[in-house]
């Protein structure tokens, strides 16, 4: 497990970063930025021929037992305009339904807060659901943001239909993970959290994603960790994370975090997506609509990354009258979205044909 050998690999990352991260210049001087935007497109572009994979994300409980201090749902958030929410199977029908049939999507991810009265069999009959719907048209992807599992519960989930899960690490600086995750739940455990992707891979799901939620913690220290990360998984099981989380952090309503100084720049956030590009070009970003949609069609540039269309935070956020948002998004909906992508050369995979699979197919055979 990566948590064995995390110590003396973090040893080295907190003297120092790794170049370039390490270089002051890394992502402001513009000579050097652009040159590196370049290569990363023509890298990207090698593989996956200006190619994105639109997904929308479907929140399904704002319930939350963790305290994370940078976040609205959290226990004891004291923003007044949040309304706790769980969806029933009803409403979880209806929202996909509206994302599919009225959006056109054809890949949704599944959203959960830390909620104590969700459990396993809940999020399996929610990912069955999911994918019945999703399979009426065409499709056949349904991926899951949720607290991490063991081995055998993804492998469960695997059974009836999950294509890709991910889990942020937040953080990889031990102090600044515990002090921004108090108490003693699940996500206090930062060795277990640590530990989650040699899960998803030992379970052989189709997607695994990391990332880390630049902005809590030194930047280059954090994105020097997730590249050692990526290297050791692909030493150790021959293959790594197949997608990248590029969250940055934004103000949230009820949180308490209120540190903005360790936030890369928006010239410096590009830089850290295309330096792993250029490292990991199979990896694809994980484009977030926290973001204005201009930058998202920067960061996309090249193809061969997950483009989020139609955004909610809110559980029943696309049919219900619900309120109360984790952070803050926009809300590219598709329709009208989708053909300004397309405007920037870039070709929209709606089916995900999935190269994920086959880059699966080709390493088992």
């Amino acid at each position: 497990m990566f948590s064995q050998a995390f110590d003396s690999l973090w040893g080295a990352v907190s003297t120092a970063p790794d170049a370039p991260l390490d270089q002051a210049e890394f992502g402001s001087d513009p000579v050097q930025l652009e040159a590196l935007l370049a290569r990363s497109r023509e890298t990207k572009f090698a593989q996956f021929g200006n190619t994105v994979f639109p997904v929308s994300p479907l929140y399904v409980t704002s319930i939350c037992k963790e305290k994370c201090t940078y976040c609205n749902y959290r226990a004891g958030s004291s923003d007044p305009g949040l309304k706790r929410v769980r969806l029933s199977d009803e409403d979880l029908a209806r929202e996909v339904e509206f994302l599919v049939e009225t959006e056109g999507l054809r890949a949704v991810e599944l959203v959960y807060a830390s909620d104590p009265m969700l459990t396993h069999a809940d999020i399996t009959r929610h990912i069955a659901l999911t994918r019945r719907i999703v399979e009426r048209h065409g499709g056949h992807t349904v991926g899951l943001s949720a607290e991490p599992m063991s081995v055998d519960e993804y492998r469960a989930l695997k059974d009836v239909g999950l294509t890709f899960s991910v889990v942020w690490q937040e953080t990889y600086d031990p102090a600044r993970y515990a002090e921004l995750h108090p108490g003693t739940q699940t996500k206090s455990d930062f060795r277990h959290r640590l530990d989650s992707f040699d899960r998803m891979i030992q379970a052989e799901l189709e997607g695994v994603g990391y990332g880390v939620l630049s902005g809590l913690a030194d930047w280059r220290r954090d994105w020097s960790m997730l590249l050692r990360h990526q290297q050791w998984l692909r030493d150790t099981y021959g293959r790594g994370c197949n997608i990248l989380g590029v969250p940055r952090l934004k103000a949230a309503p009820g949180s308490t975090f209120r540190e903005f100084s360790y936030a890369p720049t928006d010239d410096e956030f590009l830089a850290l997506i295309a330096l792993h590009n250029v490292r990991f070009p199979d990896v694809r970003p994980f484009v977030s609509t926290r973001e204005e949609f201009e930058l998202c069609l920067r960061m996309a540039q090249g193809g061969g990354c997950l483009f989020t269309l139609d955004c909610s935070t809110v559980p029943g956020g696309y049919t219900l009258p619900n309120h109360g948002a984790q952070f803050v998004t926009g809300n590219y909906a598709a329709p009208r979205f989708a053909p300004l992508v397309e405007a920037t050369g870039l070709k929209l995979d709606w089916f995900w044909n999935s190269e994920l699979a086959e880059a699966e197919l080709a390493r088992k055979a």
